[in-house]
């Protein structure tokens, strides 16, 4: 959601009506930013992230528009009741040409929310939600970009 620049023109090929190539995700949370930990760079998880490791890699989150785009997801999540993780996993999960995620998760406790956001998350994400979706996509289409 945050970071798609290459997928975007993979989609429609990879798509099973068409070559059903799969695809692999990687990242789907981009790498703890669309938890929306980093928001509060004070916060405890925030200073233990993934920014803080590597922060040459992870500049992208941090030096662009990404945050905008962040808080615009997780808002309407919690419009339609969904973390952000529930979100953005959905997501990943909805999509007809992924066919696996690598998740990432740093902490047992992450490893849960990531596991029950695909388990137990609507299926497949509501019209609505997917419109909401949309709607931030075409403002932030990649919003890491520097």
């Amino acid at each position: 959601m945050l970071r798609f620049p290459d997928a975007i023109d993979l989609v429609e090929v990879c798509h099973p009506k068409n070559c059903n190539v799969g695809l692999l995700c990687y990242s789907p949370l981009a790498g703890g930013a669309l938890s929306g930990k980093y928001l509060d760079p004070e916060s405890e998880a925030a200073k233990k992230g993934r920014l803080q490791l590597f922060p040459g890699y992870m500049e992208r989150y941090k030096e662009s528009i990404s945050k905008e785009a962040t808080t615009q997801y997780i808002e309407m999540a919690k419009k339609h009741g969904l973390s952000p993780v529930e979100l953005a996993l959905g997501f990943v999960r909805d999509r007809p040409f992924m066919t696996s995620t690598i998740i990432g998760a740093t902490s047992v406790e992450q490893l849960k929310e990531d596991i029950d956001a695909f388990l137990t998350t609507e299926r497949p994400l509501s019209p609505d939600v997917m419109k909401d979706i949309e709607t931030i996509f075409k403002r932030y289409t990649d919003p890491t970009i520097l």
